[in-house]
């Protein structure tokens, strides 16, 4: 009986993250950089604060069938979006916690474009990504939570943040 409650629950997850189409996200960016005394700046450290969801489509990670979401800022910026991907059978088995490591996952894959760089997952630079899937209620819809770390190209590094995003579907 506990098995076919989860099996269920899970289905009912991965049914709400295929409806979720039309959602949106916004953002702050903020750069700071920290100095010591004589040493030069450190890594430019950019804060990106995801807080809604634009939405989601299928498609492929490694040949096996995934779901790809979106987040942008406020204006729906081209220029500003993050992705998330991941394996339909790894959400199915993620226990709603998707998690990325220095690339050490290779069902899961997070990276934004934001303001003209490219920031992604790396085995050569402490990086990682972490999606907390909260399963809906009474009260509450489906939401994601998430926290990276993430490099680009030149080594600047980002700090994604968000609050619980909700995954509601919008009438359309």
């Amino acid at each position: 009986m506990h098995i076919l409650f989860r099996a269920s629950s899970i289905l009912f997850t991965t049914g709400w993250l295929l409806l979720s189409i039309n959602l949106h996200a916004t953002s702050t960016t903020s750069i700071a950089t920290s100095t010591t005394p004589n040493t030069a700046p450190s890594t430019v450290l950019v804060t990106i604060e995801l807080n809604k969801y634009l939405g989601g489509t299928q498609g492929k990670l490694n040949n096996k069938p995934a779901l790809n979401f979106k987040f942008t800022d406020t204006n729906g910026s081209a220029n500003n979006t993050c992705s998330i991907i991941t394996t339909d059978n790894y959400l199915r088995h993620s226990k709603n916690r998707l998690e990325n490591i220095n690339l050490s996952e290779s069902n899961f894959y997070f990276d934004c474009q934001w303001d003209g760089t490219y920031y992604f997952l790396s085995n050569r630079v402490k990086t990682y990504a972490e999606v907390i899937i909260k399963q809906p209620d009474s009260q509450f819809p489906m939401s994601m939570h998430i926290e990276a770390k993430l490099v680009s190209l030149t080594g600047e590094q980002a700090n994604i943040v968000s609050g619980d995003i909700s995954l509601r579907r919008q009438a359309k």
